[in-house]
């Protein structure tokens, strides 16, 4: 190859590679299921209408009464019935139940104290190797003297979860005073039974336990603790957390489950609602519970490098008065490369890498790497039960659990390997996750991961592997030592689980099966943890926390008064500028003071309210850097 033709290919690869950094992915959705808001006094008529031609069901009721989550017939598309419903004259709107992602992505962890949150502090130190200018910070410090201390503002944490009982967060997490504690009962009427720190709108259970790590760290960013003698500090002082998960241990929901966190929030006082996440999805759903509420959100501008201007990112790029939609800058106060941006659309800029906050802890609760025991305790059953551990073809000197002892895997195989019974009765965000390598005929031949507490019952759980998540089984050529992941957090408390591998095959092609190796279930601690992470996801925590710090200090300032304050307040420079609409990074000194100024004119005193538009919006999308 001639070194012409070997640059023109290195150039060509590298436009590609920049290319496919900025091309929109259509948004995913949540197969079989829509979100409909029919036109008043219509929904009974619309509903009965489509339930007795189409066998469309209804599965609950959003944004009170008035979006209706949909149960489509295992025959109909997502397509078909949006052609239906958009059609329908008694109809307002019809939209998929988008999925929902978070904007993060762990990095290497350095010391965990006050010097690591460059954010808060930069005085040009070194931060993960990486050495920063000096001011280049939201002014914390000066901050927290104007904050006051026996005012406790309510953030909601719509997310992941979140870790209540990390030393460094437990006091700081909301507690519902009209519920009374374990004692089985709805005590305040809301609908949730023992909701004592907030509810898990994934797994409808009242533990939002984060089994992802995602909201944990989001969450101390706003309100770790201070002066407690460790880890870090939070960038709001006397702030609560109210933890709402309604995202799985993979970073992703839909925003059905955040409609109905954020119905939540609303209902139990939450002045401000930190949405870490979103997607290119538009949902009038979505849309329509933000625009009435008057709470501020906060949501990350997303990670992919675009122009939100020019293709939006949801919620955060909503033109509400009521969102305020936030890119990541970094040490040196430039925004950062994968930050989304928008002289509109995107409103002002905050710290988004390598920013030190709370981690997971983890214990495991059981493991086996088939060296010692092989398969003792374990139980083989189905047709051929060939199952046996020993050595791989890509290893002769580890031991693994293999599907079969020949070279191949027999035709039409159902064939299972069930693990000891496993006590989940004092656990809480438990994962399971195990090492894969081998291969199966693809989209044909299924490896499934299932699970049951009696037994007898048994289900398919999804399961992610190679950065996708199969919902269907593993199917297909695995090279390498690949790790393989599920939630389990539907499972936490459960004195009883069981857990089988079980492979199905046609008579067809065969191949040399899956092996499988590192087994490990796991939950989370009370114990310390922090790490680094990146993404608007962190950004936006600060502005989150920024805001509950103007909230301690004026309790009457509005979600549009918040906004504006922080918008007018930013630390400008040219790195910004003509990239956000306020053309700066939050100083949230400077934003205390300004309220505090005589001469500072509320934007609430001459507006219509939270729904009136206005200066853009932020839409919701997790991305992960």
């Amino acid at each position: 190859m001639s070194k012409a033709i070997a640059a023109l290919l290195v150039t060509v690869g590298i436009v590609l590679f920049a290319t496919s950094l900025t091309l929109a992915q259509p948004p995913e959705y949540r197969s079989g299921e829509l979100l409909v808001r029919f036109k008043p006094n219509r929904s009974n008529a619309a509903l009965a209408r489509s339930a007795s031609t189409l066998g469309i069901r209804p599965l609950r009721s959003l944004d009170q009464g008035r979006v209706q989550q949909l149960l489509l017939p295992d025959e109909m598309s997502v397509e078909e019935a949006l052609t239906v419903f958009q059609n329908d004259p008694d109809v307002e709107f019809a939209e998929p139940n988008y999925l929902l992602y978070t904007q993060s992505q762990p990095d290497a962890p350095d010391d965990p104290y006050f010097t690591q949150q460059w954010g808060l502090q930069n005085s040009g130190q070194a931060v993960s190797g990486y050495v920063g200018t000096a001011g280049a910070d939201i002014d914390a410090v000066s901050a927290w003297e104007l904050m006051i201390s026996d005012s406790a503002t309510v953030v909601a944490v719509v997310d992941t979860g979140c870790n209540m009982s990390h030393p460094d967060l437990a006091a700081n997490v909301w507690t519902n005073p009209n519920e009374v504690a374990n004692n089985g009962s709805d005590d305040d009427g809301n609908g949730y039974v023992d909701d004592i720190h907030g509810w898990d709108f994934a797994d409808g259970d009242n533990a939002p336990q984060d089994a992802s790590g995602h909201g944990t760290h989001v969450a101390g960013i706003i309100a770790a603790s201070h002066d407690n003698g460790i880890g870090i500090s939070g960038t709001a002082r006397h702030v609560r957390i109210m933890p709402l998960r309604f995202m799985n241990a993979f970073d992703t929901g839909t925003v059905a489950d955040a409609i109905r966190a954020i119905e939540y929030a609303i209902n139990n006082g939450a002045r401000i609602i930190n949405c870490s996440w979103g997607s290119s999805g538009f949902s009038s759903s979505l849309y329509g519970i933000m625009a009435t509420s008057d709470a501020l959100f906060v949501c990350a501008a997303g990670n992919n490098g675009t122009d939100n201007d020019q293709s939006g990112f949801y919620p955060a790029s909503y033109n509400l008065d009521n969102v305020i939609s936030v890119a990541a800058g970094d040490q040196m106060d430039d925004l950062t490369w994968f930050s989304n941006y928008g002289k509109q659309k995107v409103h002002v800029a905050a710290p988004g890498v390598r920013i030190y906050s709370l981690g997971l802890d983890r214990r495991a609760l059981w493991s086996e790497d088939f060296s010692l025991d092989g398969l003792t305790g374990w139980t083989l059953g189905g047709a051929p039960a060939t199952w046996s551990a020993g050595t791989t073809p890509y290893s002769s000197d580890s031991v693994a659990l293999r599907l079969t002892p020949n070279d191949t895997y027999a035709d039409n195989a159902d064939t299972w390997a069930m693990a000891p019974r496993l006590d989940l009765s004092n656990a809480s965000g438990c994962k399971l996750s195990f090492q894969l390598i081998g291969s199966t005929e693809a989209n044909r031949d299924y490896l499934y991961v299932e699970l049951s507490t009696d037994g007898a019952s048994w289900s398919n759980r999804p399961v992610k592997v190679a950065g996708s998540v199969a919902t269907n089984g593993i199917s297909g050529v695995y090279p390498y030592w690949t790790t393989a992941s599920l939630d389990l957090g539907p499972f936490d408390g459960v004195p009883q689980l069981f857990i089988r591998w079980r492979f199905k095959s046609n008579d067809q092609v065969n191949a040399a099966g899956f092996f499988i190796d590192g087994i490990t279930l796991s939950a989370t601690s009370d114990q310390e943890a922090y790490q680094f992470m990146s993404g608007t996801s962190m950004a936006a925590g600060f502005v989150s926390g920024a805001a509950a710090g103007l909230l301690s200090q004026n309790g009457a300032l509005t979600p549009m008064d918040l906004k504006s304050i922080l918008m007018q307040s930013v630390d400008a420079n040219d790195h910004f500028s003509g990239k956000i609409a306020s053309g700066g990074r939050i100083n949230a000194y400077s934003a205390m003071m300004l309220q505090d100024d005589p001469n500072y004119r509320s934007p609430s005193a001459s507006s219509g309210g939270p729904g009136s538009g206005g200066g853009g919006g932020c839409f919701i999308e997790a991305l992960a850097e």
